[in-house]
This record gives C-alpha cells, sequence and structure tokens, in this order.
C-alpha cells in the first residue's frame, strides 16, 4: 500500500491513494510511513474509506495499534470519517481526547482537515 502525495501552498502530506487496499493492519502504516519519509515529511491523512471496519471497533486495537506506531515517530495524523456515523461512545471517547491534541485529529470535513494537516 503506498500513499500519493498532495502538495499545497502550506505544505505537503501523504493520502492513501484511491487504488490503494484497505489500511487493516500495521505494516499498511508503515507503507504510508515510507511515503511521507520520500517528500521528507510526517503528515499523513487517512480517509475512513480507506480503512478497515475493524479500525472503528476498538476491540479489535487495531486503531490503537496504529495510531501507537504512527505517534511513536511523531507523525502528524488526520482521519477524515462521517463521524456521526460512528456509534460506538467508547470511539466518540477516543475522537473527543485525540482531538484535544496536536497529532492525531478527527475530521468530517475534507477542508478542515487539510488545513490542520498542513499548518506548521
Amino acid at each position: 500500500m503506498y500513499g500519493k502525495v498532495v502538495n499545497t501552498p502550506t505544505g505537503s502530506y501523504v493520502r492513501c491513494a484511491p487504488d490503494d487496499g484497505l489500511v487493516s493492519r500495521e505494516a499498511d502504516v508503515l507503507d504510508l510511513m515510507g511515503a511521507c519519509y520520500e517528500i521528507d515529511g510526517n503528515r499523513l491523512l487517512l480517509e475512513e474509506k480507506y480503512l478497515h471496519p475493524d479500525f472503528f471497533d476498538l476491540k479489535t486495537g487495531l486503531a490503537g495499534a496504529i495510531f501507537l506506531k504512527l505517534t511513536n515517530y511523531r507523525e502528524k495524523i488526520a482521519v477524515l470519517a462521517n463521524l456521526n456515523n460512528i456509534q460506538s461512545e467508547r470511539f466518540q471517547e477516543l475522537i473527543y481526547e485525540t482531538n484535544k491534541g496536536k497529532l492525531i485529529n478527527f475530521f468530517d470535513d475534507f477542508t478542515k482537515a487539510e488545513q490542520w494537516l498542513t499548518e506548521c
């Protein structure tokens, strides 16, 4: 799995490309991180449609494993998802807590996600 480099006037980031498979394990994230390092960046946009459904089920541990890997390497991650469709109260708590920080934020608006991701 590889990402697509997106260049904006305020910075570059890696976005899961449409022909990528689902992010379903830590190894997929390592491939995306490799794409980030190719542009000397540390910014990644993960879109709901490219995340395995297990990502949104905290019992599977997938979201935790992915976030741990990315934060260990100080990656800045924007997760673009339809937040109103997420029924899990625990996952809503995760969104609330991560959005307080500077490394992982959830968005339901692409423009806001990209803006946050590329700000200094």
